[in-house]
């Protein structure tokens, strides 16, 4: 890289790599010895194969009976210029029984043998008297597929400056003033505003279904940028991104949708009719060469019950609905976990947008469709179809995958006496991660291959074995159920053959930043492992990294709205985590955000959990920066809880009738048969409506404290212009790199 980012602590080097291109042209006198010829004529192929390089083996297809075949066959590998890269040509004969090897042969592939740009034709002698001739290039690949930087991608610049004209706009019909010092003069004041939505399966997705309708309908929706979820948020804001009609038409109606969606049992889904379905498509996936896990068959659960009618949705399909600033940017997030490592103490969080997906950790990023192919050094190697939208919400939500057999109530003694939620903190990567049983790169099939017909049969039977396998085991092993094994979700390592070198981590913010003092920063920490890995890399050599549910380190996707290159000024926070009991303090979540921030040196609010002995259970929290702690958001905190809606019906609107109040009248969590368990994916229409117009109740009753916050953001603005905007020059560069630069976490 050219130049390094002050906020970046691992620097992603920026290598170029070659691309290597083989014709096998043709043979001359292939031979199987005087005995063999004379039994039979050779049906020749060749196979290349250099190890050193991601997709390692390519095949021509066979001749039949031909001693001087031409095959004409062009292949392409990206190879590692650093690295040993030798091409084996093997001869081979096909049979009907078993391939025959006939002879082979090795090529080292540089600089030396290659000259860069040059096409080479070259014999090679195998054996006594054949020869194959192949055509040779090598070339650098002077531009990679991944994006490299730690800048927001020029379409998302394009989208906040047509939203910023929206938010304008937005922000005077809310405070309804057509002129003012409230309201911003230029672009330059335009606050950036952000709403989160923390995970907690269906209740935090029909929690959350009922703030997006208070939002858009009292306007404060026109005045947000962002909207980032996680997990079961995300499940709500895929349903809503993905509907047709958005943002034409609003949550209300949709949300009717919604409700009719998971008022039905899930288990229906796992008719043996639809397992088959499923496991079909499964195979597909698997027979073009990307991994698969328990978590692809989730995703399809999910998306059967949310997104029925629009399954082939993609990612990338959302931008129509952002691209003219129409909508807020929908941000999603996940985490990529080490098998051997808890992920409260490592976990990079992966970032998922309709107009990329990386990871900001290390500044390398990539359009959607891309998500999921095979790189190498950052070039894709094989490209596949861009996934589905569904199978994104599996990952998104992966936890209930983990936990599948509590979602179906099938009991294990292992879990006995615990709750769901107990269950799901004591999870562990290496119980969930499994073996690549499923997914495992495969070796060239060494049976004879020259009847195409006995081939063809091979590869249905290998169809039917490995679906019938999973189907079996699906509706007649209640192991399936009862095991962790191999829940994560899976995917190819776009990071696959980078090199990484480290830098100190350190926020070009310190100086500006409010100091705490020892006993303050220690009043944070609840386990002094959390977060005790997050500045190690991944395993670059690793062609696989796992995925899951961003819930098991914590609930609230704060990393993806703390990227200084956002710079956003007010952040609206809804929290649907799980609590021991309906007055529990509802800061657990927020506390190891906090955490999380200050040891990636972001400005982060002081999160003082004392404020609840003080001020009671309240719909809402407000955790304004110190004084003088420039650079640092607004957060206002929104818990789920059922206080002024057991009195109210909408606010100032008291409830009269005992039906009313009635309807009012419920717990979240103290209510042992609450239907808002984290683990139940069925909602009555009852529970649906008053969950859902409960936090529909919470937000607006609460729309003040939104504006204030608005105006007071808008103030800031003004008084600082150039906010989150900071100049390399300004920044002593011996502070955050390395004084020895060529050191290297993996090479």
């Amino acid at each position: 890289m050219s130049s390094k980012d002050p906020y970046q602590y691992i620097i992603v080097e920026h290598q170029y790599s070659h691309k290597f291109k083989v014709t096998v042209l043709r043979a001359e006198h292939v031979t199987k010895g005087a005995i063999g010829d004379l039994l039979d004529t050779p049906d020749p192929y060749i196979e290349l194969f250099i190890s050193s390089a991601p997709e390692s083996r390519r095949r021509t297809r066979h001749i039949n009976n031909d001693v001087n075949p031409k095959w004409n066959e062009s292949y392409e590998f990206i190879l590692d210029p650093n690295q040993e890269n030798i091409l084996e040509i093997t001869l081979m004969d096909a049979n009907y029984v078993m391939d025959e090897t006939l002879g082979s042969t090795t090529f080292p592939i540089s600089c030396e043998t290659i000259r860069i740009g040059q096409t080479k034709e070259v014999p090679f002698l195998i054996g006594k008297v054949t020869k194959v001739f192949l055509e040779m290039t090598l070339e650098v690949c002077s531009s990679t597929d991944l994006r490299f930087s730690m800048a927001l991608c020029d379409k998302e610049k394009m989208f906040r400056q047509k939203r910023k004209e929206r938010v304008m706009l937005g922000i005077k019909n809310l405070l309804r003033m057509e002129k003012g010092r409230c309201l911003p003069s230029s672009h330059r004041d335009v606050p950036v505003v952000a709403v989160l939505g923390s995970g907690g399966g269906f209740r935090a997705m029909v929690g959350f279904s009922g703030v997006m309708k208070a939002l858009y309908e009292s306007g404060v929706l026109d005045c947000v940028t962002y909207v980032a979820g996680l997990s079961g948020s995300t499940w709500y804001m895929s349903t809503l991104y993905s509907h047709p009609d958005f943002p034409t038409k609003g949550p209300q109606e949709i949300n009717q949708e919604l409700m009719k969606s998971v008022s039905s049992n899930p288990l229906f889904l796992l008719r043996p009719q639809n397992i088959k379905r499923y496991i079909e498509a499964l195979w597909k996936k698997k027979a073009c060469g990307q991994p698969v896990t328990f978590t692809d068959i989730f995703g399809m659960l999910i998306g059967e019950t949310l997104i029925h009618d629009r399954m082939n949705f993609k990612m990338s399909h959302m931008q129509d609905k952002i691209n003219e600033g129409q909508s807020p940017l929908p941000l999603f997030t996940c985490l990529h976990v080490k098998p051997d490592v808890s992920e409260l103490m490592f976990a990079d969080w992966v970032e998922f947008s309709p107009y990329e997906i990386g990871m900001a950790k290390y500044g390398t990023f990539m359009p959607p469709d891309m998500f999921g192919s095979k790189f190498f050094m950052g070039t894709v190697v094989t490209k596949y179809e861009e996934n589905p939208l569904h199978f994104l919400m599996g990952i998104w939500g992966s936890a209930f995958s983990i936990l599948f057999n509590r979602v179906l109530g099938v009991s294990s003694s292992d879990n006995s006496g615990s709750t769901m939620e107990e269950e799901l903190e004591n999870i562990k990567p290496q119980h969930i991660v499994g073996d690549d049983g499923l997914d495992g790169d495969e070796e060239p099939r060494k049976a004879g291959t020259e009847n195409l017909e006995v081939e063809e049969e091979y590869q249905k039977n290998a169809q039917a074995s490995w679906v019938q396998r999973m189907f079996t085991a699906m509706i007649s092993d209640s192991t399936l159920f009862n095991t962790r094994e191999g829940r994560a979700g899976k995917v190819h390592n776009f990071m696959l053959g980078l090199n990484l070198n480290t830098a100190l981590p350190y926020s070009p913010f310190r100086d500006l930043m409010y100091q705490n003092s020892v006993e303050e920063e220690e009043s944070v920490v609840t386990d002094p492992d959390e977060f005790d890995r997050i500045y190690e890399p991944l395993d670059v050599k690793s062609k696989k990294i796992h995925v899951v549910d961003s819930g098991l380190t914590f609930n609230l996707p704060y990393p993806l709205i703390l990227r200084p290159q956002r710079g956003v000024d007010l952040i609206i926070s809804f929290d649907f985590s799980a609590r021991p009991s309906d007055s529990s303090p509802p800061f657990k979540e927020i506390l190891l955000a906090e955490k999380w921030a200050k040891m990636n040196k972001l400005p982060f609010p002081k999160i003082d959990p004392k404020v609840f002995d003080r001020e009671g259970l309240k719909e809402c929290y407000v955790f304004k920066p110190e004084k003088g702690y420039k650079n640092c958001p607004t957060v206002i905190h929104f818990v789920l809880a059922n206080i002024n809606f057991r009195n109210f019906k909408a606010p100032g609107v008291p409830r009269e009738t005992q039906k009313e109040k009635e309807y009012g009248e419920f717990d979240i969590f103290d209510d042992p048969e609450s239907p808002y368990s984290t683990f139940n994916f069925r909602y009555s229409n009852q529970a649906f409506k008053q969950l859902h117009d409960l936090m529909e109740f919470n937000t607006l009753n609460n729309i003040d404290v939104i504006k204030e916050a608005i105006i007071d953001s808008i103030k800031f603005r003004k008084e600082n212009p150039s906010r989150c905007s900071v100049s390399l020059n300004d920044i002593e560069a011996r502070k955050y790199f390395n004084k020895d630069p060529h050191s290297k976490l993996h090479t």
